[in-house]
């Protein structure tokens, strides 16, 4: 789970927010804010499924095919939302805008690297090697440390309480981890480090990505093709087992719905919103823990499952801040 670019730059980018259509005609408000909670629900509604699909995957299939079945086909469904828009851009139809500078297109390029291609390989690396319930949690803990960072640079009331949630945050995924090694839980350093690495790719994506003008599709294209490449290292380093099976299945879903249409949708909901509908995104990780757990999933122990829930208590105590206080958008 990513967000969106300033509105003018995603909506000139997904493929979802028209980019090339003449000039807009009035749509009120309550209209526009509607169709902006729509877009923002249908891209959470992908991304809780995400570690669902990805663990039934993971039981069959080796982490480098996972990994290439996803970037590669979320690669190819942004390929064909750029053929298409451009097939249907027509001369004199296109806005005005300032072209992109050097700058800004490897800006765009870092912010696909580390934002994408980052984030979804460490998430599924902590999939990988961690009990999936609480390795979801953990990668998708990332306002904590967005919260953090902007007590740090931005120091007021909202920004100082959103740090105490962190705090609470952290102590949950300390005894997320414990948990995992005090017994049989079956969890590993290396999976409680991905799925912390995944939370950073994601915060800095969300801090980083209001400045970029590079457009959405580019962004996710970069790290997708990167992302693919490091993948298919992955699975020829481990000698891992192409055969074809069912599980492909639950990836190419992955890939195109979760990674493209999910980000795209939230991209055009954070467009037509301003931005004011961002921390929808906090209830990701609590839909995908509950769709987790209905699945039959469950925590390694009762010291995980308390840190669990203290992750979540962070979560919600986040959105509630700045829902109430009025904090900076993340």
């Amino acid at each position: 789970m990513t967000r969106p670019e300033q509105s003018e730059n995603v909506s000139s980018g997904t493929g979802v927010a028209v980019a090339d259509a003449p000039a807009p005609e009035r749509v009120s408000p309550r209209r526009r804010f509607l169709s902006a909670v729509a877009f923002a629900c249908g891209g959470i509604g992908f991304w809780g499924t995400n570690a669902l699909a990805g663990s039934s995957a993971l039981r069959r299939l080796d982490l480098g095919i996972v990994l290439t079945l996803q970037f590669a086909s979320a690669t190819l469904a942004l390929t064909v939302i750029v053929l298409v828009r451009n097939v249907r851009a027509r001369p004199g139809r296109a806005r005005p805008a300032e072209p992109m500078t050097r700058s800004d297109r490897l800006h765009g390029g870092v912010l696909g690297l580390i934002g994408f291609c980052g984030t979804q390989t460490m998430q599924y690396t902590g999939f990988a090697a961690a009990p999936i319930v609480e390795a979801n949690i953990i990668a998708y803990a990332w306002p904590m440390f967005a919260a953090i960072w902007l007590a740090i640079t931005s120091p007021r009331r909202q920004t100082i309480i959103g740090v105490f949630f962190s705090f609470v945050g952290f102590l949950g995924v300390a005894m997320m981890t414990a948990g995992q090694h005090s017994g049989s839980g079956g969890g590993s350093l290396l999976g409680d480090a991905a799925a912390l690495a995944s939370a950073l790719c994601m915060a800095y994506y969300t801090l980083a990505s209001w400045q970029a003008r590079a457009s959405a599709v580019h962004v996710m294209l970069v790290g997708g093709v990167a992302g693919t490449v490091l993948a298919l290292g992955i699975a020829f380093a481990t000698h891992a087992d192409w055969e074809p099976s069912t599980a492909w299945l639950a990836m190419v879903y992955v890939g195109i719905g979760p990674s493209a249409a999910g980000f795209l949708l939230w991209s055009a909901g954070m467009a037509r919103s301003g931005g004011s509908l961002a921390p929808l995104g906090y209830v990701t990780p609590l839909l995908s823990t509950w769709l987790l757990l209905l699945a039959g999933r469950s925590f390694s122990d009762a010291s995980a499952a308390i840190g669990a829930l203290l992750v979540l208590l962070c979560t919600i105590g986040v959105l509630a801040n700045d829902r109430l206080f009025g904090a900076r958008r993340l």
